[in-house]
């Protein structure tokens, strides 16, 4: 996403320049704010918190690049954007020399606005390149709330560990993971970016995940079984390798069964999170489920087998699982039909619902597995006074 700080000469062309921001096809926040070229210093703050500072200015002169280079030059990671009616050549020279790459005339043309804009992505992009992990989530049989699940445990991760964080919603029924997030339907779905996979760069998936907060995206699923029936295990390749890159963790809702595309995600996976619940039929289906896992020569060790809505009272207990599973359970999701039916209801996340709830802590616990805080290292008096204070990570913004 690209925080944008818009200072415009005025507020017709402020207008103007939101609209084609927002037909960009690019996630960003803008701030917009009356002003020209000689009045920056007065926006300081904002713009130190800026990606792009886009300034439209009718009256732009070359002198007045003293001004923009002092800028850049206090903020090397910044980028700059003027907007001017037809600009010379000597406004052009002074400021390439001030560090401005990005210079339009205005009427701005919409293509070659969002051809910059892309510029400005990919600049942001290039130096973030993470190696994250995937965790795909799949049951053995229906009615197992694997979605539920694995929603929670993709906000936890982004919310209370500070991870960035993208849901990918590969079940190939009737895929709902984005309801679970969000009152809106999502811009595009994962089949609609698989369909143009030869488009696939950083700038155009921003462009068709669903941005919940600053650390959380979600790729919604395609909606109905014809349109999964299209994907294709080389489509999904490329997107898991990209998704990789930009995020710290890549939770994929596999939904129930297994078939040639999910043993393609399940390859690429470097955990595999079996759901089950508490009665003979899940026992049995789990059980098959590991076999073919075993057939398939997946590593014990990359298996995780999950239990949710968890009753101590239940006539399946833990530890029939595991005898039958020969593996131990690895965590466990206490039932609550109340609180989880309540976030279900609203579409918000169980931690904005009932973030005491044995429920909630159960997933934050889980996230906590997943991406173990690191250990603490004794510091002195001098390292604790210049120690930066944590960052609050936003919540959910609901309805985005």
């Amino acid at each position: 996403m690209i925080d944008i700080l818009l200072i415009s000469s005025g507020p017709d062309r402020s207008q103007k320049i939101e609209q084609l921001l927002e037909g960009c096809g690019i996630a960003h926040r803008v701030r917009a704010q009356h002003g020209s070229v000689p009045q920056l210093r007065a926006h300081a703050a904002d713009i130190k918190s800026a990606d792009l500072l886009i300034v439209d200015d009718v009256d732009l002169e070359p002198h007045d690049m003293v001004s923009i280079e002092e800028a850049l030059s206090h903020m090397p990671q910044l980028n700059c954007m003027l907007v001017t009616p037809a600009p010379s050549t000597a406004l052009l020279m002074a400021a390439m020399r001030a560090g401005v790459r990005h210079v339009l005339p205005w009427p701005l043309d919409a293509h070659a606005f969002a051809a910059e804009l892309s510029h400005v992505w990919s600049k942001k992009t290039a130096g973030t390149r993470r190696e994250g992990r995937v965790v795909s989530l799949t049951s053995c049989k229906g009615g197992t709330g694997t979605t539920f699940i694995a929603m929670n445990v993709a906000h936890a991760l982004a919310t209370q560990r500070g991870k960035r964080v993208l849901l990918v919603d590969v079940n190939q029924q009737f895929a709902d993971a984005s309801l679970l997030v969000a009152d809106q339907t999502p811009a595009a779905t994962l089949a609609d970016l698989c369909a143009q996979i030869d488009r696939l760069d950083n700038a155009f998936f921003d462009a068709c995940v669903m941005h919940m907060n600053d650390n959380f995206d979600v790729l919604a699923g395609a909606g109905d079984p014809i349109r999964a029936g299209e994907l294709r295990p080389a489509q999904l390749e490329r997107v898991l390798a990209l998704a990789r890159s930009q995020y710290d963790a890549v939770i994929v809702d596999l939904g129930l069964g297994i078939n040639p595309l999910a043993i393609h995600v399940l390859d690429q996976s470097d955990r595999i999170c079996m759901l089950v619940r508490q009665s003979v039929l899940y026992l049995r289906a789990g059980r098959r489920m590991l076999d073919i896992f075993n057939e398939l020569g997946y590593a014990s060790s990359k298996i995780s087998v999950l239990v949710n809505q968890y009753d101590k009272h239940a006539p399946v207990d833990l530890q029939a699982f595991e005898q039958s599973f020969g593996t131990s359970i690895a965590h466990r999701f206490s039932r609550d039909d109340k609180q989880a039916g309540a976030a279900l209801d609203q579409g918000l996340p169980i931690m904005s619902v009932a973030k005491g709830s044995a429920l909630a802590q159960d997933i934050v616990a889980f996230a906590h597995m997943l991406s173990p805080a690191p250990q603490k290292e004794k510091k002195g008096g001098l390292a604790r006074l210049f120690a930066s204070k944590p960052r609050d990570v936003p919540q959910l913004k609901t309805g985005h």
